[in-house]
């Protein structure tokens, strides 16, 4: 991490030109020990700018440096971020606030006031915290047990103000018996009344166990020029994620010539192998595809450039000479040889290489296995989805593979492919996996993917364009039959479909 000052590193940060991490933390801290309250100020004044053009949220970040240091100046700041996310004030948020006590009473009323009993579940929630026994928050508490019965007990319970106790003796007598949930609630609030109000204990805040050691830039939020200009980072991963950020994407002749002079000229092989994957889109070119195979075939290279030069080589893997070098790499020892191999397969689209993938369904190497699941899915091997849909729920060794499970299972499980029968395929994963709504979102876009296989046009994503159109152009017309790896793409991209969704 620079050097630079804490105002400075926090403005790099929101536009997503370094990783919100540990490194980047202790860069802050550091230069408020060093400079002091300039440095602090200098915090302060990020927090209360506005933050419109900014790429990342830092809310989260500045909550967490406020509660570290306890800053009083940030209180306005604080009901600033309250405001925001009023629906689901997080713990950290209401933890920092907390210990302002009676200072936080006056903002968190005029806030309450402003959203009103609907949208001040968690507002309520805070005063009650703070356990300033003030009239005006009693009065809006016991409004609370009127509007909503069981977060109003909640909150006089947490609130421990005698003065409740007519109220919430009157509540429990009008609620029916057959409420029992209700009852109970309003039970415990009256027993607790009788007992000593717990004293405030802070709950041990260490900020370095909140945030990763590493995080990289924020690449997918930086533009095609400030992606260009890490390849001149000092550090060899943040090259090589650069240079990745360009894969599946159409290269202009600037950042083509830029990813082949990393991809020959990198000291770092992991860098070279992320360049030439990138370069997938440029395998027309003869010299381009001749220095990839090249590298590919000399087993004297890094297998890490040796991969990357593989993956990149997908376009073009239904070629004789590539699909020798391909098989060759898939039977070389070592997992990130194969791992490689089978993924280039897969993204080709080709069928012949379908038969590589069932019998890694239950390969003990993760990233191995990773690429089998995947291949499953796009080679449609219907024989294996119950297989497949075996990795929904694993123990913790596997579970980060469930998205790929989840993505796989939609392009691969039974059933006619039709536009009208898609919806209910949802249905049916919901059904077996409990999606998520992210988890959901990714089901959808695998479905759609699915139906671009067969020739037909997406069901989900021309729902979300009508959703976000008043008027949305055409879609592009759907080849008919399946749609091949060299034909236009449906999505109406201009490229081929093995360069656009079918990659």
């Amino acid at each position: 991490m620079s050097a630079a000052s804490a105002g400075e590193l926090l403005r790099q940060a929101a536009q997503g030109h370094v990783g919100v991490d540990r490194r980047l933390i202790q860069s802050i801290l550091d230069d408020c020990l060093n400079r002091g309250p300039e440095a602090e100020q200098e915090v302060l004044a990020f927090a209360r700018a506005s933050h419109d053009s900014d790429r990342i949220d830092l809310d989260s970040l500045l909550v967490d440096l406020f509660h570290h240091w306890g800053t009083p100046e940030a209180l306005d700041f604080l009901i600033d971020a309250v405001r925001r996310t009023h629906e689901d004030v997080n713990d950290e948020l209401v933890q920092t606030l907390l210990p302002f006590g009676e200072r936080a009473v006056e903002p968190l009323l005029k806030l309450y006031e402003e959203l009103g009993e609907e949208q001040g579940s968690d507002i309520a929630f805070l005063l009650a915290g703070l356990r300033v026994h003030d009239p005006r928050v009693l009065a809006v508490l016991l409004d609370r047990l009127q509007f909503d019965a069981a977060d109003g007990a909640l909150c006089l319970e947490l609130y421990h103000d005698p003065a409740a106790r007519p109220a919430l003796e009157t509540m429990l007598a009008e609620i029916p018996a057959e409420e029992i949930e209700l009852r109970r609630d309003l039970q415990h609030a009256l027993e607790q009344l009788d007992q000593p109000a717990p004293p405030y204990e802070p709950i041990p805040f260490d900020i370095m166990e909140e945030y990763p050691k590493r995080q990289l830039p924020a690449f997918e939020v930086l533009s095609e020029a400030e992606r260009l200009q890490l390849f001149d980072s000092v550090d060899a991963e943040i090259r090589a994620s650069a240079a990745h950020s360009f894969f599946n994407q159409e290269l202009d002749p600037k950042t083509r010539a830029a990813l082949l002079r990393l991809a020959q000229s990198d000291p770092d092989a992991k860098v070279r192998g992320r360049a030439w994957e990138s370069l997938a889109d440029a395998t027309e070119d003869a010299a381009i595809r001749n220095a990839m195979l090249a590298i590919l075939t000399d087993t004297s290279q890094d297998i890490a450039e040796r991969g990357g030069a593989a993956v990149g080589l997908y376009a073009v893997a239904d070629r004789d000479d590539v699909s020798q070098a391909l098989q060759a790499l898939y039977e070389e020892d070592g997992t990130i040889a194969r791992a490689k191999a089978l993924e280039s397969m897969w993204r080709s689209l080709w069928k012949p290489y379908a038969r590589f993938f069932p019998q890694h369904l239950d390969d003990a190497n993760k990233e191995i296995l990773r690429q089998a699941i995947r291949g499953a899915g796009y080679f449609q091997l219907t024989h294996h989805a119950g297989k497949i849909a075996s990795y929904f729920d694993r123990d913790e060794d596997l579970e980060d593979l469930r998205e790929d499970a989840l993505f796989a299972y939609a392009l691969a499980m039974p059933g006619e492919t039709t536009r009208g029968r898609i919806r209910g395929m949802l249905r049916k994963i919901d059904a077996i996996a409990h999606l998520s709504s992210s988890e959901a979102e990714l089901v959808m876009f695998a479905l759609d993917e699915r139906l671009r296989l067969a020739g037909l046009e997406p069901v989900f994503a021309a729902d979300a364009s009508d959703e976000q159109d008043e008027a949305p152009p055409p879609p592009a017309p759907a080849p008919a039959g399946k749609v091949g790896r060299n034909d236009p793409c449906p999505c109406g991209s201009g490229k081929k479909y093995k360069k656009c969704h079918g990659a």
